[in-house]
């Protein structure tokens, strides 16, 4: 009966997620494993639950009566386990951060130390780095990172957005005599930029909201956004950078033509090794939440 359940609950993945490969990628199950066991599933019950040709898979009447009355049921369960994992949820040994260098040190780092007060028996490790590191290679529990990990199998989860400008010094617009706010591509690409990594290139989003990456002249190279802002104050060069880092007079969001920068997104990514995934949720709330209660004042 145990086995019977457990290919119950694979075959309504394989009706959510809409194919066997999907199902197998979600689980983590082979695609020939999953396969196997929905035709064991079909014998055992004596019902063809999916007809099956070279090109897709489709739910049978008898299948998709199956998935109403089971889905419910297996999602009930999940939530009973989740609330029960919640109620007895306590951070206990090692829990490896990885964080952008700038977040880190401006607002992350201080509001982890301040979650991992409240519990004596976490062992927090913070690792600064602009670097997208291999959550496995790396044994990283919890990544804060801007964009994509290199583990596409990872749970990511939205946090908040980061708007960028591209912005110079009052002295930089009279110098390269930038009227009216306004830079065209090809002076992004002749006139001396600074450069933050990973950013090499500049991403923007034309009218159609299609992609247009911008490749800045890169006069100056640096690892850290805040020292491009300060790049920036000298007057010597030209940056993209957080609107939320935006903060003298004198420094100038530019428009450029026919182009707006992409907004991009702060993710939290984890996998749930050491601890369980109702944990690593409740601390990505935490800093939500902390996160929200900060957004008057500047960070």
């Amino acid at each position: 009966m145990k086995r019977v359940l457990d290919d119950l609950n694979l075959f309504c993945e394989v009706v959510e997620q809409g194919s066997l490969k999907a199902a197998s990628m979600s689980t983590g199950i082979p695609h020939s494993t999953v396969s196997r066991r929905i035709e064991a599933l079909e014998l055992a019950l004596g019902l063809t639950l999916l007809q099956r040709t070279t090109r897709e898979v489709t739910v049978t009447p008898r299948g998709k009566e199956l998935y109403l009355d089971c889905s419910v049921l297996f999602n009930n369960l999940r939530d009973s386990i989740a609330l029960a994992e919640d109620a007895e949820a306590t951070f206990k040994g090692p829990l490896n951060v990885s964080m952008p260098v700038r977040a880190g040190i401006d607002f992350l780092g201080a509001w982890l130390i301040d979650f991992a007060s409240e519990y004596p028996e976490l062992k927090l490790n913070i690792a600064l780095s602009n670097t997208n590191k291999n959550l496995i290679k790396e044994d990283i529990d919890l990544a804060f990172r801007v964009g994509p990990l290199l583990d596409s199998s990872a749970i990511a989860l939205h946090l908040w957005d980061i708007p960028y400008s591209v912005c110079a010094h009052r002295s930089y617009l009279e110098k390269y005599n930038l009227s009216q706010n306004r830079v065209t591509e090809h002076q992004i690409s002749t006139l001396p930029c600074i450069v933050a990594h990973p950013a090499k290139q500049w991403s923007f989003l034309n009218a159609s909201s299609n992609e247009v990456m911008l490749s800045p002249l890169q006069s100056l190279v640096v690892d850290d956004l805040g020292l491009a802002y300060h790049g920036v104050l000298t007057g010597k060069y030209m940056a993209m950078l957080p609107n939320s880092m935006i903060k003298s007079d004198d420094v100038v969001r530019l428009a450029v033509d026919n182009l707006n920068p992409r907004t991009r997104v702060m993710y939290a990514y984890y996998f749930g090794k050491r601890h369980v995934q109702s944990q690593i949720k409740q601390l990505v709330q935490y800093i939500k939440n902390r996160f929200q209660k900060n957004l008057q004042t500047p960070i």
